[in-house]
């Protein structure tokens, strides 16, 4: 409920917020939280495209980034636009007023923001947050050679699951190769777990 109806209840800013249309901002807003190179091990990101149970959720996505906030973590939201048009048509929501931006022009405001990342914050590990199933893997894929970089829908979830399975397998005793496995659905996670 706090992500659907962050534009109602927000009071305060908490994270980075980067929008598509602005990307000139970009170093700016990256810096205005006050961290240095040296400060910044985690840099949580979403464009809250995916959220796990509620879809595409515009920049109240943000509230899972700061959910995960910790000494040294910096939480941003990168604000695509959002296809919910709950959202688009609600005269308090304040993310930028468009469908989600896609192809070319999303593929480089993400490399424009991971080239900023590696820049400003040298040692930190970008963990990708939320992002939309079509995204997500191509993302993960694309920056994974070039940076510490995790993917918590697709990876953090998956080895969640495997945990699971090793505890099963040596708890019943029977070896992996006789278990069957089936996944209900094909977003982020399942394509994960399956992986």
């Amino acid at each position: 409920r706090a992500i659907e109806e962050y534009s109602h209840w927000f009071h305060r800013p908490r994270g980075v917020f980067i929008d598509i249309d602005h990307p000139e901002d970009m170093t700016e807003a990256l810096l205005a939280y006050g961290y240095g190179p040296d400060e910044v091990d985690l840099i949580v990101v979403t464009d809250s495209e995916g959220i796990l149970g509620i879809g595409d959720q515009g920049v109240g996505g943000v509230s899972i980034a700061v959910g995960k906030l910790a000494d040294r973590v910096l939480p941003v939201v990168l604000d695509t636009g959002t296809n919910n048009l709950e959202l688009l048509n609600d005269d308090c929501y304040l993310g930028v007023r468009h469908s989600r931006v896609r192809g070319r022009r999303y593929d480089d405001f993400i490399e424009q923001f991971v080239r900023a990342v590696g820049e400003l914050f040298p040692h930190a590990m970008l963990h990708w947050e939320d992002f939309g199933a079509s995204n997500a893997h191509r993302i993960l894929s694309r920056y994974r050679a070039e940076m510490c970089t995790f993917n918590d829908d697709i990876q953090g979830t998956a080895a969640v699951v495997l945990a699971a399975v090793i505890a099963a397998v040596r708890r019943t005793g029977i070896p992996l190769r006789k278990h069957r496995f089936v996944i209900y659905g094909a977003g982020t996670a399942g394509i994960g777990i399956a992986d």
